[in-house]
């Protein structure tokens, strides 16, 4: 494959290189782009390297929280103190990532806007060949589900469901300026390629009060190598003067297009704290996201296995439950 590789040194410059055309892709670390370009999958014309723009690259305690640039790499997460202080359930969730060579390789922006995974489309070119093409490849058919009219593909980002859990924000740049935004709102943008193209500047995290604690989990056949079969990251915050109920979010990924959010547990936990038995709340909250789970085959593991995968809410509950207050 040929094609023109370019390494714009400002944001501005690789803002306007991207929006000049759409046969150009942007590479991180490389890690989820370089196989999809092997297998042609992708066919860009012109690849933009964002490895030399700094102001992607840095860490910063702001005012109103902390900022991730979106070249960081994982390998960076997992070490850095600012990061392990403020949210040190992030740097749990990238220890789970693959291995150290990708985790030095791979940055944050690559973990939150890596493609999502399908067995039909996670394929050699010519295997793909012998098959229509799918709503990834610029087709009209979706081969897990046909009678859906989207892309059933999995997303897979350790790094999502703890910002989800922790309501961070994302900060973009497109044509138009620079914008900030809800981590979910920039997930389902990626996800569905609505509001067109855009280059992450990084993410930011909020302050929260004393007492905030988080914990990520994931399910896998290995799970420091091979994709979550499921992963969840819950969030407990004490009530603040103006909140009458504490804060609790719980996120599952890797069982749909997006990760979500098991809302109607978190409420009933925040009103209820430990007056219910942790057995009721982990039911709760396996009843709940079997009703959101959409899974599919992406590799040799069988929708079936991935479903019942779901087990590991119970043990993320537990976990829940040793975070509250007696």
């Amino acid at each position: 494959m040929h094609f023109e590789y370019q390494t714009p040194e400002t944001m501005e410059s690789a803002v306007r290189e991207f929006m000049a055309g759409e046969d150009r892709v942007l590479i991180a670390g490389g890690t989820d782009l370089v196989p999809l370009l092997k297998s042609r999958a992708r066919k860009p014309a012109r690849v933009l390297s964002l490895s030399r723009v700094r102001e992607l690259k840095e860490v910063t305690l702001r005012r109103d929280g902390l900022f991730i640039g979106a070249m960081v790499p994982l390998a960076e997460v997992i070490e850095n103190p600012m990061i392990r202080q403020h949210i040190p359930t992030l740097a749990d969730s990238a220890q789970g990532i693959a291995s150290p060579q990708v985790r030095n390789q791979g940055t944050v922006g690559g973990n939150l806007l890596q493609e999502r995974r399908c067995l039909y489309f996670n394929q050699s070119e010519s295997w793909r060949a012998q098959i229509p093409a799918c709503y990834a490849l610029g087709g009209n058919v979706c081969h897990q589900i046909p009678s859906s009219k989207v892309c059933r593909a999995l997303y897979y980002s350790d790094l999502a469901p703890v910002l989800l859990a922790f309501d961070s924000g994302a900060e973009i740049m497109d044509g138009q300026g620079p914008k900030t935004l809800s981590l979910q709102e920039l997930i389902h943008h990626h996800a569905t390629g609505v509001n067109g193209k855009f280059i992450l500047k990084g993410v930011s995290i909020p302050h929260f009060s004393a007492g905030t604690r988080g914990k990520f989990l994931k399910a896998g056949v290995r799970s420091a190598i091979d994709f979550a079969l499921v992963n969840v990251a819950v969030r407990y915050s004490p009530a603040g003067s103006h909140d009458e109920n504490p804060q609790i979010r719980i996120v599952v990924g890797a069982m749909s297009p997006e990760p979500f959010y098991l809302g109607e547990t978190a409420r009933e936990l925040a009103k209820s704290g430990k007056g219910l038995s942790c057995e009721a709340i982990a039911e709760s909250a396996l009843k709940e996201a079997e009703s959101r789970v959409s899974p599919i085959r992406e590799t040799a593991v069988s929708a079936k296995t991935k479903k019942q995968s779901l087990e590991i809410l119970r043990r993320a509950i537990k976990e829940l439950f040793s975070i509250l207050p007696s």
